[in-house]
């Protein structure tokens, strides 16, 4: 059968074809986590430290030792100290004892329950509290959200606002990233107008071009834009040809019809190879 003549591919056909054809690139590089943002993480990130990495408060409150928790009635505690974030208490908590203690802040040696500071009656050198209470309660454990070795990204991952947050909790400050994929386009027409001039008789302003770009930088992908070329055979081959020195894939708009001046297709033709050209119609179907 005349190749002319043969059935179309419909969307889903042609897709599944490009997609078969398609090399993943090759290569990685280091970043800073402010640089990764967008990209595709190389490596296996196993966390490198307990999270969170000592016990500590949920609450603000009292902390205190369960054993003097009351089974019944009312208790009250000398108040010793306070506990701040990133300022811990430096002593212990011994029996009838407590100190004050801030949401993230360590818990003090002795101490293993926290009483919110809502549910005590407090002076400034002791605190009454009731029952009802729980030995243990409010205390986040060390490694409760994440364990020392436990792998917490895998390859492959789009590094993204969460992640990066997830990396500096970590004290991470650089990974390894896949290298970006390198991608140019240009447009083809004498009929195109730069957008902010003004039209001649004839012409058309360049829009498919800056659509190429938004759907590019949306992907994150390093962009060249080579602008637009005139329909001269050897300004197209010229384009191609370099296109293909910068980047790993290469867009085009225009030039692609059976007109006199239509270049695309013969350039690739010559160039390389045309695995893929017209589609069906999804209407038609």
């Amino acid at each position: 059968m005349n190749p002319s003549h043969a059935p179309l591919m419909n969307l889903e056909q042609a897709l599944e074809q490009i997609l078969s054809s398609i090399t993943p690139i090759e290569g990685s590089e280091t970043a800073s986590i402010m640089d990764a943002c967008g990209r595709i993480l190389a490596e296996s990130i196993h966390s490198p430290l307990n999270v969170p990495p000592y016990q500590n408060s949920a609450m603000d409150g009292y902390a205190i030792r369960g054993t003097d928790l009351p089974s019944s009635g009312k208790t009250t505690l000398e108040l010793i100290g306070t506990s701040w974030a990133g300022t811990p208490f430096a002593g212990e908590v011994g029996e009838k004892q407590c100190i004050r203690i801030m949401t993230g802040a360590k818990m003090p040696a002795g101490a293993d329950t926290v009483i919110m500071q809502e549910d005590v009656q407090a002076s400034e050198q002791h605190i009454t509290l009731g029952e009802g209470h729980k030995a243990g309660q409010h205390v986040r454990h060390i490694g409760e959200d994440i364990r020392e070795g436990e792998e917490v990204l895998r390859p492959g991952k789009v590094l993204k606002a969460a992640e990066l947050g997830l990396l500096a909790s970590l004290g991470i400050a650089e990974v390894q990233v896949r290298r970006s994929l390198k991608a140019a386009f240009f447009s083809t027409g004498d009929e195109l107008c730069a957008v902010g001039e003004p039209l001649q008789e004839g012409q058309i302003y360049d829009s498919n071009r800056y659509t190429i770009f938004g759907m590019l930088k949306e992907q994150g992908v390093e962009i060249h834009d080579l602008g637009v070329i005139r329909d001269q055979r050897e300004d197209v081959e010229t384009a191609f040809k370099r296109a293909a020195e910068l980047a790993d894939i290469v867009f085009t708009s225009g030039g692609v019809s059976v007109g006199d001046a239509d270049f695309v297709k013969q350039t690739l033709e010559k160039l390389g190879t045309v695995n893929l050209w017209k589609i069906a119609n999804p209407a038609s179907h």
